[in-house]
This record gives C-alpha cells, sequence and structure tokens, in this order.
C-alpha cells in the first residue's frame, strides 16, 4: 500500500508540479490549492472517452487534436486550480511542445464523462471552472443519465455558458467546430 502525505498548506503551482504521482489507482486534480483525489475511471467510462477521441479525431479541423486526461490549468495565479478533464481538444501544437499542463487560451473543448462520484462536480463545480477560463465550449456525457439528458453541450457566450444541445440521438454542432455526435452508439459498450 501506497502512503501519500496531503500537505497542511494550500498548494502553489510550482508546488504542485514538484509533486509525484504516488497511486496509479487515482487521478488528482488541484483546487483553489487544495489537493483533490477521485477514483480513476472506470473501464466502461475510458471506453466511452476513447470512443469519443476517436469520433472527434474524425471530424476535427487542421490544426486540432483530441486527447485524454490532460491537466488543464484553469488558474495559475495562488491559489491555483488544474482539472483533468476526460477529453480536451485543443491546438496540435500544443503536443510538440510537450507541456505539462494545457493553458485554457490553447482549448476548443472540453468534456466530461459522469461517474458516479462525479456527478455534481462535473455539472456545476467544472462548469463554473470552464467558464472562467474561458473555454469556448464544454460537453457532458452522462452513461447513466435518463435518455434526455445523457449528453449536453454548452458554448460560452458573453462570458457564461448556454445551453445548446440536449439529448440521447445524433446531435449535430457548428461550434466550436463542426461535429456530429450519435450519443447512443457513443454509448453502446458492445
Amino acid at each position: 500500500m501506497t502512503t501519500v502525505t496531503v500537505p497542511n498548506e494550500l498548494l502553489a503551482i510550482e508546488d504542485w508540479d514538484a509533486l509525484e504521482e504516488t497511486d496509479a489507482n487515482r487521478y488528482w486534480e488541484l483546487v483553489d490549492g487544495t489537493i483533490i483525489m477521485n477514483s480513476f475511471p472506470t473501464a466502461g467510462h475510458q471506453f466511452v472517452a476513447h470512443r469519443l477521441v476517436n469520433l472527434l479525431d474524425a471530424q476535427l479541423p487542421e490544426g486540432l487534436v483530441a486527447l485524454q486526461h490532460l491537466g488543464l490549468t484553469i488558474e495559475a495565479r495562488f491559489p491555483p486550480t488544474v482539472r483533468g478533464p476526460d477529453v480536451v481538444v485543443f491546438s496540435r501544437a500544443q503536443v510538440k511542445l510537450d507541456v505539462a499542463r494545457i493553458d485554457p487560451a490553447d482549448v476548443q473543448l472540453v468534456v466530461e464523462v459522469v461517474s458516479p462520484g462525479s456527478r455534481r462536480t462535473d455539472r456545476i463545480a467544472k462548469v463554473a471552472d470552464y467558464q472562467y477560463a474561458g473555454i469556448p465550449a464544454y460537453w457532458i456525457i452522462d452513461p447513466a443519465a435518463a435518455e434526455g439528458d445523457a449528453f449536453v453541450a454548452y458554448e460560452l457566450a458573453g462570458g457564461a455558458y448556454k445551453e445548446v444541445a440536449r439529448g440521447s440521438g445524433v446531435i449535430t454542432l457548428e461550434r466550436p467546430f463542426p461535429v456530429t455526435i450519435d450519443v447512443g452508439a457513443l454509448l453502446t459498450l458492445d
């Protein structure tokens, strides 16, 4: 068993960067200088996120890439916040830089696949964080939600997110780039 020593003070971004990963069964975020420990996503959760990355890659315009589980700096100033969205669509140029975290200015879309323990965080706290960071689009995919709530898309307008799509069928969006998502097929685990 790995023992993790949690600091008893708020961390600066440099402190966060200096921490080593200590538990492969957990995944960590930094929220207002405080370490937040989450369970590592289940196989079904990761399958949905992986399938979404493949679907996005086939439709993304040149210069953008979709990847899973990257750090996203929401606020670098003290006390910092670093989130770990399930899927991030960002400028391909950042891949060449091999950065530790993605800057929100380079991000077009973040996606959270909801787990039983993340429902409130994904639907409330992360909406506020991604909106604050100026991320143009945020999607929530909830495999356990009622059929009409399995997919929700937000678009940043005037500094606030507005809902632009919701459902479980085929959804077509024009922003932040043209894309069509078959939500039912995305969530089918066979």
